[in-house]
């Protein structure tokens, strides 16, 4: 079934003035923004956006034209979607700006974002998921562990800098944690800003720590053009509090992690193909990884924190592939930094997963008597209400 790439093809002979920005535009971004397109256009909002189609050739080149992986758990095939981008009349109208990155291992902080400028005079902000770089992951987890995670006050940041240099309409788009960034700025957005932004895509990306941010004005008045897609298996975008206005996409793959990659997800004449709803498997990650942090103390939080960012810093390298391609050494060095740790802080690290495996149980038990559909379905509704009051 079509995809991506065959998206790019069969409508890439349409411009954006003959037929506005899609769902699967989105996607097409998102993929795009994956790409180290960082080497070759400047972070400053003060220089000349450069055309989409020599950015890409350019960046081919610099790879020496070959199409590289660009890690473990990413998507799939960006680098040969951007040659086709490259040549197709939708695309090659489009220029791209002030691409910023940002990278810390302590405290954990990976973030980018770009800026996709249409011919439409509409500004596309996109913000990169987690790459390949460890500090991207044990950012993620902060989300488990925090009320906030550096890469959020960036975003918001970055959004403002678009808002006060263009004059059109914005789409706001993100994938994994791009999604997330995506989310959390629109919302955070003054009245004015918000006011312009014609939509925001969040591609399965994670939740909150609590629906606080599901219960503001901002959010409400967002949602008419708020598109929340997860794959049918979703796994990433069922954890922690998220919304239950979501689509469920169709993928070729089966697996919920593996769904996570775009490539596998579903277009047909240029928008996302949906179903009715995730399956049991996303339902029970929902309840499990929505309960699970609230099961664990605020202080066992600060020791499970504390930990990663201890156990990382066994570590020289920066990147997952790098720590599979040494993983004998990686292991050991991990090993001994943890027997290095209070013993204390060991039992407390030990005690938060303690409630774990009563909450698998609740969530397969909630499956079992098929009653998830109608508790999810309530959620949707009480959250609904809950924003409504505001």
């Amino acid at each position: 079934m079509p995809g991506i790439s065959e998206y790019i093809e069969q409508f890439g002979a349409i411009s954006f003035s003959e037929r506005p920005f899609t769902s699967a535009d989105n996607l097409t971004f998102c993929e795009l923004s994956y790409l180290d397109i960082e080497h070759v256009v400047s972070p400053s909002f003060d220089d000349e956006p450069l055309p989409l189609s020599k950015v890409c050739n350019d960046l081919f080149a610099l790879h020496g034209y070959e199409h590289k992986p660009l890690g473990l758990v990413l998507p799939s095939n960006p680098s040969e979607d951007s040659m086709r981008m490259a040549i197709q009349k939708r695309f090659s109208e489009v220029k791209i700006w002030a691409v910023q990155t940002a990278y810390e291992r302590s405290p954990a902080l990976q973030f980018a974002a770009m800026t996709f400028l249409l011919p439409t005079g509409d500004a596309v902000v996109t913000f990169r998921g987690t790459d390949d770089t460890l500090a991207g992951w044990i950012e993620d987890l902060n989300l488990f562990l925090q009320d906030s995670i550096p890469s959020r006050a960036l975003a918001c940041a970055y959004l403002k800098e678009v808002a006060s240099r263009t004059d059109g309409g914005i789409y706001l788009c993100g994938h994994s944690k791009g999604g997330h960034l995506a989310l959390y700025s629109a919302v955070k957005a003054d009245e004015a800003l918000r006011a312009r932004i014609k939509g925001v895509y969040n591609n399965e990306g994670p939740g909150f720590l609590n629906y606080d941010l599901f219960k503001t004005a901002a959010y409400r008045e967002l949602l008419p053009r708020y598109h929340h897609y997860v794959p049918y298996a979703s796994f990433i975008g069922m954890m922690l509090a998220h919304d239950y206005d979501y689509s469920a996409v169709f993928s070729t793959k089966h697996l919920g992690p593996f769904q996570h990659d775009m490539a596998s997800w579903q277009i047909v004449n240029g928008a996302v193909i949906t179903r009715p709803d995730v399956n049991e498997l996303a339902k029970i990650t929902d309840i499990v990884f929505s309960e699970f942090p609230h099961s664990v103390s605020e202080k066992q939080r600060r020791i499970l924190a504390e930990t990663a960012d201890k156990l990382s810093s066994a570590t020289k390298e920066e990147l997952l592939i790098g720590i599979v391609k040494h993983f004998p050494r990686e292991v050991f060095s991990t090993y001994h930094n943890w027997f290095t740790f209070p013993k204390e802080k060991r039992r407390e690290f030990h005690a938060a997963f303690k409630a774990f495996p009563d909450i698998v149980k609740h969530a397969v038990k909630n499956i079992k008597e098929d009653s998830i559909p109608a508790a999810a379905k309530s959620a949707g509704v009480l959250l609904r209400k809950v924003t409504a009051r505001v």
